[in-house]
């Protein structure tokens, strides 16, 4: 019996020796080592989008941050530029924007007494690019959008796609079949149909659509899309005619996280190449209680919502008043376009 408890007691301090020498520095680190809980200092890092361009509303963050009280995340501002805090030596950067656009940077942070949140270091620049290996996208083509058109010019390299009048058909014969389906995408881009999604026979796919958001799928739909939205989220999306204040074709971005990654908060239409105004488009009298609306047609009373955000669970639906490949004629408006693709 001895015997055995001095076995037990010899084995159990092995296995002490071996968890210390995982976390020692002179071996392989274990991967749920924090870093060193020494001093951090303040680095930035740029983050451009797929084409090049500075992207705000990206999300920068330290990759293993150490457990010591300090800023190891931040959103980068319309510069492109993120600044956190990081241990001095080799460190690894992660960027995200979205669920599906990321990247990384490993930078070497020195240790310095002058930097500070106001000047850091500059350690680089990161462009972001799609994840294709474990997130897949859809785009479900339609007669009067090409968000496919849009996708590609942003810097989507890789997505599947189908026709709506194959969904509506699938979705009238099985349902279930239509959400399994779907629930293969961490992403689905729904483009307009030219007011087509008010007839009855896309109500059962508007509905499977909901079921993709309740079980945590990410749609983005433009301008007739509302009538998905109709259905999904019923008595609210009721059509109405706009409030006593003028239209003049200018978005007004209202939410502040939005403004900082833009940097303005008015862009206009007014040359709109289509000939279509936004004025000329749906208004609402009223949107669901959770809805989040980013930006509203300029000077008018009660405010028109013309990007708003749709949530159920943790999923959620994207909408936007216009058509997304007509926003050709104002460098904000593309922007705009390009910060709502590229952070789905």
């Amino acid at each position: 019996m001895k015997k055995l408890l001095l076995s037990f007691s010899i084995l159990a301090v092995i296995i002490g020796i071996l968890m210390i020498g995982g976390c020692d520095k002179t071996n392989t680190p274990c991967p749920v080592c924090p870093a060193s809980n020494g001093p951090v200092y303040w680095v930035s890092v740029t983050v451009t989008n797929p084409q090049g361009q500075p992207q705000g509303g990206a999300i920068v963050s330290l990759a293993n941050p150490p457990s010591v009280t300090g800023t190891f995340i931040d959103t980068t501002d319309n510069t492109g530029v993120g600044t956190i805090q990081a241990p001095a030596g080799q460190q690894t950067i992660n960027v995200t924007m979205g669920t599906v656009m990321q990247g990384t940077i490993n930078i070497n942070v020195t240790a310095s007494t002058t930097t500070s949140q106001t000047n850091p270091q500059t350690t680089g620049t990161v462009k972001l690019t799609q994840n294709t290996t474990t997130k897949k996208v859809l785009v479900v083509k339609a007669s009067a959008e090409n968000l496919e058109d849009v996708l590609r010019v942003i810097g989507f390299t890789t997505f599947d796609s189908t026709d709506v009048y194959a969904l509506i058909d699938s979705a009238n014969v099985d349902s279930t079949r239509t959400l399994n389906y779907l629930k293969q995408y961490s992403l689905v881009f729904s483009n307009c149909d030219g007011g087509s999604e008010g007839d009855d026979s896309y109500a059962l796919l508007s509905r499977t659509y909901g079921r993709y958001v309740a079980q945590g799928g990410k749609m983005y739909g433009g301008h007739y899309n509302y009538y998905h939205l109709q259905r999904i989220w019923p008595s609210f999306y009721t059509p109405a005619v706009t409030g006593s204040g003028s239209i003049n074709d200018s978005l007004l971005v209202i939410d502040q996280s939005l403004k900082s990654a833009l940097g303005f908060n008015v862009a206009s239409w007014s040359t709109s190449i289509d000939s279509r105004y936004l004025s000329g488009y749906a208004t609402f009298s009223n949107l669901p209680t959770n809805a989040k609306v980013y930006g509203v047609i300029y000077r008018t009373s009660p405010s028109v919502g013309v990007i708003v955000e749709n949530y159920i669970g943790t999923g959620k639906y994207l909408w936007t008043d216009y058509h997304n490949q007509d926003i050709k004629d104002d460098p904000k408006l593309v922007k705009i376009v390009q910060y709502f693709l590229l952070s789905m």
